[in-house]
């Protein structure tokens, strides 16, 4: 330390950034796994004349559910201490996984689930959500300066989930298979890198110099110990509005279950024309109006918490769920030397963008840039698209994913945690809340539009459908755009009122 006692150690920030990066890796891998599975388990049970089931529909789609509402609850929590509850929620999923696999099951029962594969798929989804919860509140509760490179690692490792998990695969030799040694290495790296950062901030909160004391959560704090504010309405609202959200995504989900299930059959067996077109746009476009609506709770929340930096914030958490679920598609086993440039240039990116918001926050919407250019990877990503692009394997459509997430991430993330400014020095909670509620929409719209994601990459007949999540995410660029558009507008008013205070003095 060089004495300064609002500098925090170099070894804890770095400990902090290399935690965040393996607990960003995991949920990008294990997290979104929970939401893309139980967002399409309905639509793939006997398809497409068998009936469909309502207990494995519900458990799996509850354990989408469940996923935000643990991690937001968790980021905004107050006394719960960040890193170790992340190193929890890291040791409930590897388990839950453990008793899937040992059952040759996948993360989702395919069969009417027993009481232990139940218990395993929330547990799963527990865990994910304690493990980047947990990640959230110590970024939130860190010192103003480690703040932003912990947000930016974590932004990365969300990022680069899919490059992580292949890489230990790689290493560990296990190929293209699933879990496997791979799995375990990557599990235990990450375990190692939380339990190193929890222990670092451990001992620099109990310093005996009184340099740094433990915050309201057991996180670092680099002013001396204050009598803890009450919780502010921001950061238990925050945990209410994903609720909410989580409850009517969860209704919206079981009603297009509700719809399928009726209509799929014709009285004869046979299934019509017609009748098949109806279900399948129920199926794939009624998720769209169930994301928004949760959307807009989340949205409405975090303009009463953060107005347009909290709003833009959750605006890029709703748009890059879905592409987050298209992820990098990059290919180790067959195409190693594409892979790696796909992840330097992702990491690169994410580098680039927090050092926009940290320098430049005012320059240009960037995370609507980066979402614009991410949105081209997923028409891209189409076969009758691959097939007129000869020769490029899937770097056409890796590399503008990595470009664009990175940087709208990057920036998006940092930005959370910087624009507040004292605001977030002196409540910590507040900023929990905003990050909670990003992270929430990611899981959620996640969730929702996985069969939309997956339908729009060919893997159906349907045509109609390879645009729509390019759409949402410009109309949610769009957005990001006015919304930069008008927190410059009350950025300007507000100096030109500061300006003409200070002109006219003090009145006599």
């Amino acid at each position: 330390m060089d004495g300064n006692p609002r500098t925090p150690s170099a070894a804890a920030t770095v400990a902090g950034a290399v935690a965040a990066v393996a607990v960003g890796a995991y949920f990008g891998t294990r997290g979104l796994a929970v939401a893309r599975q139980a967002g399409f388990v309905d639509l793939v049970q006997g398809f497409p004349t068998g009936s469909l089931q309502l207990d494995r529909t519900l458990v799996a789609l509850g354990a989408g559910a469940l996923l935000a509402v643990v991690l937001a609850t968790v980021a905004v929590v107050d006394r719960l201490p960040g890193w170790p509850v992340a190193l929890t929620g890291l040791a409930l999923d590897y388990l839950a996984g453990e008793v899937v696999l040992r059952q040759g099951a996948g993360l989702v029962p395919q069969q009417p689930p027993t009481a232990e594969q139940v218990l395993a798929v929330l547990a799963a989804a527990t865990g994910a959500g304690l493990a980047l919860g947990g990640a959230l509140s110590a970024v939130a509760r860190s010192a103003p300066a480690r703040r932003w490179p912990v947000a930016a690692a974590l932004a990365a490792g969300l990022v680069v989930g899919p490059g992580v998990e292949d890489l230990f695969r790689l290493a560990a030799g296990d190929g293209v298979a699933s879990g496997g040694r791979g799995w375990s290495a990557q599990v235990g790296v990450s375990v190692l890198a939380v339990v190193v950062a929890a222990v670092l901030h451990h001992r620099e909160s109990r310093r005996p110099d009184g340099a740094a004391t433990a915050g309201p959560a057991g996180t670092f704090s680099a002013e001396p110990a204050e009598p803890a504010e009450p919780a502010g309405r921001a950061p238990i609202g925050a945990a209410v509005a994903t609720a909410v959200a989580a409850v009517l995504t969860l209704a919206g989900l079981m009603t297009r279950w509700w719809v399928v299930d009726v209509f799929r059959l014709s009285p004869d067996g046979l299934v019509g024309p017609r009748r098949a077109q109806f279900v399948e746009s129920v199926a794939y476009f009624s998720p769209v109006a169930v994301a928004v609506v949760a959307g807009l709770v989340l949205l409405g929340y975090a303009w009463r918490t953060g107005r347009a930096t909290a709003a833009r914030w959750v605006v890029l958490g709703f748009a890059a769920g879905p592409l987050l679920l298209l992820g990098l598609r990059l290919g180790f086993v067959g195409e190693r030397a594409q892979a790696y440039l796909v992840l330097l240039a992702a990491v690169a990116a994410v580098v680039a963008g927090a050092t926009l918001a940290r320098l430049r926050p005012g320059l240009l919407p960037w995370d609507a840039v980066g979402l614009l250019l991410a949105a081209l990877a997923v028409p891209l990503a189409a076969p009758t698209v691959q097939a007129e692009l000869p020769g490029t394997g899937t770097l056409v459509v890796s590399l503008p994913s990595a470009l664009g997430l990175g940087l709208a991430l990057g920036f998006g993330l940092v930005l959370a945690v910087t624009a507040p400014g004292a605001d977030a020095d002196r409540e910590p909670g507040r900023t929990a809340g905003v990050l909670a509620l990003g992270a929430a929409a990611i899981a959620l719209s996640a969730l929702a539009l996985a069969p939309t994601v997956i339908r729009g990459l060919g893997l159906g007949p349907s045509e109609g459908v390879a645009l729509t999540v390019p759409m949402l995410v410009a109309v949610s660029a769009l957005i990001l755009v006015l919304l930069f558009g008008f927190g410059r507008v009350v950025d300007r008013i507000r100096r030109d009122m500061r300006a003409e205070a200070t002109t006219e003095g003090p009145r006599p």
